[in-house]
């Protein structure tokens, strides 16, 4: 029994798709309807005899299943999985006990496929749940990350490749929309601002899959958007009572994974909120506000928005791409610098904060770490600061190894020196395509 979960258009269906290729299997996707015309369906698509059958309960039809099954070394799969609890409330249960008593001594491969993060983690992980200790797998498949969605874009610059991530993330279901021979702000004209558009409705769809009341959520995510990140201020700017905004951000935060709850990395400072989707983010800042100009026809004014604000939205986007640059490095030198580490995140203290911040706990180093999504090369004055931000950084001081790390888009004025890691985007790039082993299929 395997578990496969993940957020819509995040590639699920199409990866064990592509394993059941030359494999006998079943394959079943759950719609919204009453569970009898659902049955049929299943029945009609398993073909056959089973075809001209009626059965009435899913404990019936799962028991014919694993009868029909026998020996054979055979998978099932049911798509979009969550849906069955809904329709069903008593389905685990009923699931648990023919696995229990018959499914689990066949030659059954069993898949459970389901895009409601929060509620297949539930499913998969949680001791309460009817599933728990009956499943042999569980996969969360993850949005791609800027390394590898990058190569999803071969005519661009590599600067235009950081900005189409800001824009649509690595979900792959969005970057297969945007046509590679396009300009970006084509291409976000297209498949995004113009009324009809793909993705138009993304997020308003996805969410309303998931919850029953949109607009809080929608007020939340709208004032995270804007740059407003602790817990007061998006209260006050959503116009929600703090007593009740928690509920709502442990929805977007547990269950939906939309949000991160982000502390400062080995501190117990207050959090911050960010979105953590960056198609979501790009929504929200420059779709939903714009809604009515979009109603209206007034693309070219949106786009004229997004075109003059592209890059400051873009350097939050930045600053995960570097951290992805240095997980996928990590264990490795780069340059005249070994990346080395087991723990990695923002760090803030007062007026003080510093991008990434990274700790080797083992071997006492650290990793200062500022990224620079500017038209303008870097100059020394980065690093000074850097250098005296990092004073005020209480872990293993004195004791310590330190290391400074500086990304820029454009390159710098000044040359590195011991202890120094300069790296331009051009840099980050041409290790990406040497060091990182990505590979692409193509069918």
């Amino acid at each position: 029994m395997i578990i496969v979960y993940g957020r819509r258009s995040v590639g699920k269906t199409e990866i064990v798709k592509r394993f059941l290729n030359d494999k006998p299997h079943y394959y079943f996707f759950v719609t919204m309807q009453e569970l009898g015309p659902l049955l049929r369906t299943f029945l009609d698509q398993v073909g056959g005899v089973l075809a001209k059958m009626s059965v009435r309960t899913l404990e019936d039809f799962l028991e014919v299943l694993a009868t029909l099954i026998g020996e054979c070394r055979c998978a099932v799969v049911f798509d979009e999985f969550q849906r069955l609890s809904a329709i069903h409330p008593g389905a685990l249960s009923i699931l648990q006990k023919i696995w229990d008593k018959k499914l689990r001594y066949t030659r059954i491969f069993l898949i459970l496929i389901g895009s409601s993060v929060g509620v297949m983690e539930r499913i998969g992980k949680s001791y309460e749940s009817p599933l728990y200790g009956r499943r042999t797998g569980l996969l969360e498949v993850s949005p791609l990350d800027y390394w590898a969605a990058r190569l999803m874009f071969p005519n661009y610059s590599e600067e235009d490749r950081v900005r189409a991530y800001a824009v649509v993330g690595g979900v792959p279901g969005y970057l297969v929309l945007f046509d590679p021979s396009a300009p970006l702000l084509e291409n976000i004209r297209q498949m995004i601002l113009r009324k009809g558009a793909p993705l138009y409705f993304e997020p308003e769809v996805l969410l309303l899959e998931e919850l029953r009341k949109l607009e809080p959520y929608f007020s939340i995510l709208s004032a995270i958007a804007q740059g407003y990140t602790r817990f007061g201020e998006i209260a006050d700017v959503a116009g929600i009572e703090t007593t009740k905004l928690p509920k709502y951000m442990n929805v977007l935060v547990k269950r939906m994974k939309i949000v991160v709850h982000e502390r400062p990395l080995l501190e117990k400072g207050r959090g911050v909120y960010r979105i953590e989707d960056e198609f979501f983010r790009f929504w929200f800042r420059f779709v939903f506000p714009n809604k009515t100009l979009l109603e209206l026809g007034k693309t070219s004014d949106v786009l004229e928005e997004v075109r003059q604000e592209i890059d400051p939205h873009t350097s939050l986007t930045f600053e995960k791409v570097c951290k992805q640059f240095l997980l996928r490095a990590n264990g490795n030198p780069v340059r005249n610098v070994e990346i080395r580490f087991n723990k990695i995140g923002k760090w803030w203290h007062g007026e003080s904060e510093i991008d990434i911040v990274a700790v080797d706990e083992r071997h006492r180093r650290v990793y200062f770490v500022e990224c620079k999504w500017s038209d303008e090369p870097v100059d020394r004055s980065v690093l000074n600061k850097l250098i005296a931000k990092s004073e005020e950084f209480r872990w293993r001081k004195g004791e310590r190894t330190e290391y400074f790390v500086i990304f820029s888009k454009k390159g710098f004025t000044f040359e590195p020196e011991e202890g120094v890691l300069l790296l331009s985007l051009e840099d980050m790039k041409a290790f990406a395509e040497k060091s990182f082993p990505i590979r692409i299929y193509r069918y």
